[in-house]
């Protein structure tokens, strides 16, 4: 007999809302974060860096993110930093500005190195002096390859000025268009900017929010100017001619061509009426065109004596290049700005352990007998000649180099750590005349302005790269003259030779 089973049929439990919105608000939270997490890790490299569409990080570093090659040097000014901080201290902050990923037209990872090295170094020579304020805290800000980036790391400063008690602008680097708009953008915010190796023209402008201790590129152009013309006048019938690089957008380049022409004409100097123009990162390879200007000079039936070359380092090597290339002579001087440094920035030897590159380029310098000369922002042999004997600042600034950066004296031949140490040191130097002319609440970037513009032949700074002043009217450095140095080629300097590559001429007037 079949037996009738009843199913009990449970009610079902009433659904718990509050259980499943939270559940729900945690799983939309998690996803949100880890989405902005991911984002974050994908858009910025750390905080105030920004990581761009090809991976290179850009931005505002105290110091605890490190652009790449600067690993070692970032952590002591991460360090120093610290110190300020914890100290509880009048400070105020200076932001160095450079292309800090290298590969900006003639500035390589070590010339980048060695400027922030000197940067560095003003710091700790501000820090150290006892019961003396405001004290510096340094950031580093990396403006990208080419500048690329230049307006907006600009615009971040501009943003942090408050936070971080932001008094001034070091370095710039390079004269081109976007250093140009980023000059601007901080001069419309009242924030002073001190050029370290920057030689446009265009950046000037009256009343000065832009200083430098470098020269403008009209200043060497001038310079470049009454050498040859005295060289004119002591052998007749001496050639000069111009190599133009038509490049858009450099600044430095075109500076150097109305710079030349216009003092050209001012000085009576004999220059040939035949250009010879090339365009450096063009279509052709840029060796391409070295090659056809290098043919124009040395195959000539009557070279020239001198080139005045307006262009930069890098164009300069590729002429060395090619002027040596299959045994070739080509023995004609070359004259240029203060970029032909460059020749060598961009290399990962030394002289002492050379690579084939280095090799190469050595090989053919010396063959073809080409002489090259430009006009530097400064030298070692510079203190000496200003200060007299004991240079100085320039051996304890010499000293602290080789104790944190390492290498030779001979490293300090281009000048690139000198004129570093001596744009942020400057800024220092009115900062502390702003707390004292002002009181220690207002050191602000429109007294260190102010203050800046006080710094003029009666009353300079005393730099390792001789007096700094500014003239009062335009920013440009006064009093202090420029060198003319002679860049050797590798197998041609004697190991006794104290400056290696980098040979003192003279002050050139």
């Amino acid at each position: 007999m079949a037996v009738n089973q009843r199913v009990i049929q449970l009610p079902e439990a009433p659904p718990n809302w509050g259980l499943r919105v939270a559940v729900a608000l945690v799983v939309a939270a998690a996803l949100v974060f880890g989405g902005a997490w991911a984002y974050r890790n994908w858009t910025q490299c750390a905080d105030g860096v920004d990581r761009t569409g090809d991976g290179e990080c850009v931005g505002v570093s105290d110091g605890s993110y490190a652009f790449p090659g600067l690993e070692d040097i970032s952590a002591r000014i991460h360090e120093e930093n610290r110190k300020v901080e914890a100290s509880g201290e009048r400070s105020v902050t200076v932001a160095y500005m450079e292309p800090m990923s290298g590969g900006s037209e003639d500035r390589g990872r070590e010339t980048t190195r060695q400027a922030v090295t000197g940067a560095h170094l003003a710091q700790l020579a501000l820090n150290s002096d006892r019961d003396t304020l405001p004290r510096i805290r340094l950031l580093l800000v990396n403006t990208g390859r080419g500048d690329a980036h230049a307006e907006k790391v600009a615009a971040k400063l501009i943003d942090r000025r408050a936070e971080d008690r932001l008094v001034a602008v070091a370095g710039i680097g390079q004269s081109n268009a976007h250093t140009k708009k980023a000059v601007e953008n901080l001069r419309a915010a009242r924030i002073p900017t001190v050029g370290a190796t920057v030689a446009a023209d265009a950046l000037a402008s009256t009343p000065p929010e832009f200083f430098r201790v470098s020269f403008p590129a009209k200043a060497q152009a001038a310079a470049a100017v009454r050498y040859l013309k005295r060289l004119q006048e002591k052998k007749p019938g001496y050639r000069v001619q111009e190599v133009r690089d038509w490049k858009k957008g450099d600044e430095y380049n075109s500076a150097l061509d109305a710079g030349f022409d216009a003092a050209a004409r001012k000085a009576g100097l004999k220059v040939d009426d035949e250009v010879i123009p090339f365009w450096s990162g063009g279509d052709s390879g840029a060796g391409n065109a070295l090659l056809g200007v290098a043919n124009k000079i040395c195959d000539a039936a009557d070279p020239p004596d001198a080139v005045f070359f307006e262009g930069r380092g890098r164009e300069i090597r590729r002429l060395i290049e090619a002027a040596g290339s299959g045994g070739r002579r080509c023995p004609v001087t070359v004259l240029s700005g203060s970029s032909t440094a460059g020749v060598y920035f961009d290399s990962a030897s030394d002289d002492e352990s050379p690579g084939p590159e280095l090799k190469e380029l050595g090989r053919r310098w010396r063959d073809s007998g080409l002489r090259v000369y430009y006009t530097a922002y400064t030298h070692p042999e510079v203190p000496t000649r200003l200060y007299g004997e004991g240079g100085g600042p320039y051996v304890a600034f010499e000293e602290s180099y080789l104790r944190v950066h390492g290498g030779t004296p001979k490293d300090l031949g281009d000048g690139q750590a000198m004129l570093g140490r001596d744009a942020v040191y400057t800024v220092g130097a009115a900062a502390r005349q702003a707390l004292e002319t002002y009181g220690r609440d207002r050191v602000t970037a429109e007294t260190v302005r102010n203050e800046l513009g006080q710094i003029n032949r009666g009353n300079p700074v005393r730099g390792v790269s001789g007096p700094i002043a500014f003239d009062q009217a335009t920013g440009e450095p006064a009093g202090r003259p420029m060198v003319l140095v002679e860049l050797r080629a590798r197998g041609s300097v004697r190991p006794a030779d104290e400056w290696g590559r980098y040979r003192f001429v003279k002050l050139l007037e």
